[in-house]
């Protein structure tokens, strides 16, 4: 099982991680990883002033965006649940 965390604190949480979170929901779904993918909420990484934040697995990325999460996504997901970059 893959966790993906997203910040939802205030800094991240204004900084638009509600569309990141969104759009992870929209990726597990269409790829039909839920049994697989379990995306949770926390509540800070402590890295406010670094845009919003993603935690993979064990691997944090800053300044996520809506956007962004999509290659995100296909560069750090799939590689971490199918073993293949």
């Amino acid at each position: 099982m893959l966790v993906i965390q997203v910040c939802v604190g205030s800094s991240c949480f204004l900084r638009g991680s509600k569309n990141v979170i969104a759009e992870i929901e929209n990726l597990i779904e269409h790829y039909q990883l839920d049994d697989i993918v379990t995306l949770k909420g926390n509540f800070c990484f402590e890295r406010c002033s670094d845009g919003v934040t993603v935690k993979i697995g064990e691997k944090v990325f800053t300044k996520v965006t809506g956007e962004s999460i999509v290659d995100l996504f296909e560069n750090e997901v799939f590689p971490a649940i199918y073993g293949v970059k």
